[in-house]
């Protein structure tokens, strides 16, 4: 019996979700579609709703994002997971204090849940987790068709 893939979803992804203007939305529009397709375990973890109904009021100036975000995580659709203390001691062992200031807190607990968990991928659009050797949710879609050339 087959597994179905199981992705711990960021904050910028959950952003892209629910930001049409986000650059990253049409992007995760598709992810979003392959994960109902094939049944797709998406978790959101508690630190990743907090920074991003934080970033989309905050920096974003999009209280109807925060809105919508809360709204979401009210009716289920997204699925909060909480964080222990073995996952957040792990976060702090990933968490490079001296590295990019783009690399947070916030991504190393990401990582650590993905590992703690044996995620399929990371639902989110930063590179650095590739680095750190995880599968973002886009490498797990299929490729797109390739089209006919013209005058075929």
């Amino acid at each position: 019996m087959k597994n179905n893939p199981l992705l711990i979803t960021d904050a910028d992804a959950i952003i892209a979700l629910l930001s049409v203007q986000d650059a990253n939305h049409s992007r995760a529009a598709k992810i979003s579609r392959y994960c109902s397709d094939t049944q797709a375990s998406l978790l959101f973890p508690i630190t990743a709703l907090c920074e991003a109904t934080t970033i989309l009021r905050k920096r974003l100036n999009n209280p109807e994002g925060a809105i919508r975000l809360i709204e979401n995580t009210r009716s289920g659709n997204f699925p909060i997971q909480f964080i222990d203390q073995d996952v957040f001691t792990a976060a702090l062992s990933v968490y490079q204090p001296y590295g990019s200031k783009q690399n947070t807190l916030f991504d190393a607990i990401i990582a650590a849940l993905a590992k703690h968990l044996n995620a399929t991928a990371i639902f989110s659009f930063d590179g650095w987790y590739k680095k750190q050797g995880f599968t973002l949710a886009s490498d797990l879609l299929p490729p797109a068709p390739q089209e006919e050339p013209a005058g075929g």
